[in-house]
């Protein structure tokens, strides 16, 4: 029987002998418990407003492996005490927690449970160690509060609002030796431009021809001549380099294989390249074959510096459900939207003949392709004349 039912089942039997013997006690006494039953459901329902949980951390970005100091804090508003009180919450299963009163693994989660006696009016706190490995967000929205009621026998549970989010970066993965700033001198190539403009300094306008770019057209100065201007770009020595992505679907039917092994390998890759550019300031852009906002495929614009390089750091630690689109979609986009003579770093598991063929494509118009092969443990940079070799033999034996 549970606790209100006891209460009424006692002021039932009292309530009866009192309707007989007419005595005022036992009136009173049975309306007592019928009291109870109605104070205890008030009070379980004005519970949450009294009790309050406080949560702090030293870091909300960290790398995997990364310890993370959790100060907890459970507040008593209320004039009853509050013995017996259990706190718990989860992690998913890749958190490591220490100082714990329990730890138990439960359907690939890891529930932390604390145990808090507090008296009238007064705070209790408890401070513990998380370490996640691998990379994305934790996030709590509420914890489960327990307690042994003061009126009653059940345990009443229910849950406490609690704002908590911990954002895990990618851990870089190790690359061989590779200088991204290597160039080819200015004078190899035959251009009517030069071949790499800063877009932040800004050197006059010209009249707009037939190929230029919209968004470098000068809506101002067009307006005020009549005719459309483009922008003009200071030259700069600083490469710039396109970094695509290509992410697998997590699991494939027809080849019976999962690819959530090697799509991670591939955005620690992608996170170790956006390290090294971070470090020798250069400009880049990211492109992931996965769809975005109604788009095929995502792109980063082009930009440099640590917000640039925070926000793609940011956008890999929150790639989960994602579609994935194709490779050679994404480079036939960049044979209409890229100028001649980019460079290109393609992070792929998987480079099929189609891709293939849209990188010879592109490499006939002047880009300069490195695909970087994440497929093993180990990665391999594989330069273009190394991936091409064989669709071009076969050509060359065909027109023989």
């Amino acid at each position: 029987m549970s606790t209100r039912q006891k209460y009424h089942g006692f002021g039932f039997i009292i309530l009866l002998f009192a309707l007989f013997s007419g005595s005022l006690f036992l009136w009173l006494f049975g309306a007592f418990f019928f009291f109870m039953a109605l104070f205890t459901a008030w009070w379980n329902r004005r519970l949450p407003q009294w009790v309050q949980v406080e949560w702090e951390a030293d870091q909300s970005r960290v790398m995997p492996g990364t310890p993370i100091t959790i100060r907890l804090r459970l507040h008593n508003r209320s004039w009853l005490p509050l013995p017996g009180t259990l706190v718990q919450f989860s992690f998913p299963d890749h958190v490591v927690c220490e100082q714990a009163d329990e730890v138990v693994m439960r359907n690939q989660r890891t529930f932390l449970r604390f145990h808090f006696h507090l008296p009238l009016r007064k705070s209790a706190e408890r401070l513990f160690v998380i370490t996640p490995h691998k990379r994305g967000v934790l996030w709590l929205s509420e914890a489960q509060f327990e307690t042994i009621p003061l009126f009653g026998e059940e345990s009443v549970s229910l849950p406490l609002p609690l704002s908590f989010s911990v954002l895990v970066y990618p851990l870089p993965l190790p690359l061989p030796p590779l200088d991204l700033t290597a160039t080819e001198p200015e004078g190899t190539v035959v251009t009517r431009r030069h071949r790499m403009e800063d877009v932040t300094f800004l050197r006059g306008v010209r009249a707009y021809t037939l190929g230029d770019r919209l968004k470098h057209i000068h809506w101002k100065a067009s307006a005020k001549t009549g005719q459309l201007q483009t922008r003009l770009f200071e030259p700069t020595a600083s490469p710039k380099w396109k970094l695509i992505g290509h992410i697998l679907p997590s699991y494939e039917p027809l080849l019976q294989k999962y690819n959530d092994t090697v799509n991670e390998r591939t955005i620690s890759a992608l996170a170790a390249l956006s390290v090294q550019c971070r470090k020798q300031s250069l400009t880049y852009e990211l492109l992931l074959t996965v769809k975005q906002r109604g788009r095929e495929h995502y792109h980063l614009h082009a930009g440099s510096g640590k917000a640039h390089h925070v926000q793609v750091m940011t956008h890999l630690a929150k790639l989960h459900q994602y579609g994935p689109t194709s490779l050679a979609a994404v480079l036939h986009r960049l044979e209409h939207q890229s100028a001649a003579g980019e460079m290109i770093m393609v992070v792929t598991p998987r480079l099929d003949e189609q891709a293939r063929d849209m990188i010879e494509r592109l490499a006939r118009r002047g880009h300069r392709f490195t695909v970087l092969d994440v497929s093993e443990e180990q990665p391999v940079i594989r330069r273009f004349e190394q991936v091409g070799s064989a669709s071009a033999r076969k050509r060359k034996v065909s027109q023989q």
